[in-house]
């Protein structure tokens, strides 16, 4: 991680080292017309090439120009490409000073794989260059988790590029309104979901972190685990049993995560009813048993997840949970 210091040196702190320890995210350039995204693969590649082709016309539609780091059809097994491979053309986009802004390809498995083949100096190389917003989500987390650890970088949680594919006009305005304006948003409730329910009310400030719980389980005993002191957390997954959502949030408990979040929104849980209704608890039961008595403010319901929609989200910024009013606003937003 850091480089050891000799007892008794005097430490000089770089610039924004300060806000890095508050694990404040530095914000990057909004995106403008004209702009050039890569597009790279840290995990799963694409089923079909018109998978990749659709997410790339509504890129293309918001004035962006698009350059992939390699075949989104490259595959090992359940991986695009190997490890190196996949580790490369991450560093590449990150260290290139013509793009503007990475688009993970999708989520699926291998980004902790890819995260682990990264040159040891990468850090230190990427020292020197002007943060880029760098988007995705569910196996994506992992890679949001290194970003902020190693280059203190405020990153997206927010539809990768086959998911920009079958975007709603929802995802689609979420995804703009957080990556080319600035200033102040609301994370909306769904058009046609159900509203956002206060499990237990309150107003909280803090710095917004989280992701796919799974993922965010998987990182602890990491280096690039998150520290979630003061933070705002949201959590969602798909394909997950109760039971199982029961042991990852008891897992958190037991290492002090969950204690020393300021506000948890639980986000959308695709698919994670229990096969068994007899046998197994609900989600809404593990969350009551689990989270309500935590007492922080404590909100279910925004599209963050696996869902039809998905809200944009910069991680590392500072935004203000109104459980009570089912509001959360991004009070400093990822870009300027």
């Amino acid at each position: 991680m850091g480089a050891r210091v000799a007892a008794g040196a005097v430490v000089i702190a770089p610039a924004g080292a300060e806000r890095r320890a508050r694990g404040e995210g530095r914000v990057v350039s909004r995106l403008r017309a004209g702009m050039r995204v890569g597009i790279v693969a840290p995990a799963s590649p694409v089923g079909t090439a018109a998978d990749a082709d659709a997410g790339v016309g509504v890129l293309r539609d918001l004035g962006l120009e698009v350059e992939f780091a390699a075949d989104p059809a490259r595959r090992r097994g359940h991986l695009a490409g190997t490890d190196a491979q996949r580790a490369g053309d991450l560093a590449a986009m990150l260290a290139r000073p013509d793009i503007d802004a990475v688009v993970c390809l999708r989520g699926g498995e291998g980004t902790l794989r890819t995260l682990l083949a990264l040159p040891p100096d990468l850090p230190e190389r990427l020292a020197g260059v002007p943060p880029k917003a760098v988007v995705g989500f569910s196996d994506v987390t992992l890679l949001h988790a290194w970003l902020a650890a190693e280059l203190g970088w405020a990153s997206f949680h927010g539809p990768g590029l086959t998911s920009l594919a079958v975007a709603t006009a929802y995802t689609r305005d979420a995804f703009v309104r957080a990556l080319f304006a600035t200033g102040p948003f609301d994370i909306g409730p769904a058009p046609d979901g159900p509203a956002p329910v206060a499990l237990v009310p309150g107003r909280t400030e803090g710095l917004l972190a989280g992701g796919c719980l799974s993922l965010l389980v998987s990182l602890l005993g990491t280096p690039w685990a998150p520290d979630l002191t003061g933070r705002i957390l949201f959590f969602e997954d798909t394909d997950e049993q109760p039971y199982r959502i029961d042991r990852m949030l008891s897992q958190l408990l037991a290492a002090g995560q969950l204690q020393r979040c300021a506000g948890i929104v639980v986000g959308e849980h695709v698919r994670c009813d229990p096969r068994d209704p007899a046998r197994s608890l609900t989600l809404e039961e593990v969350v009551a048993d689990l989270l309500v008595p935590l007492g922080v403010p404590l909100l279910a319901g925004l599209p963050l997840g696996h869902g039809r929609h998905l809200a944009t989200v910069p991680l590392g910024r500072r935004a203000l949970l109104d459980a009570g009013a089912g509001r959360l606003r991004v009070l400093d937003p990822g870009v300027r």
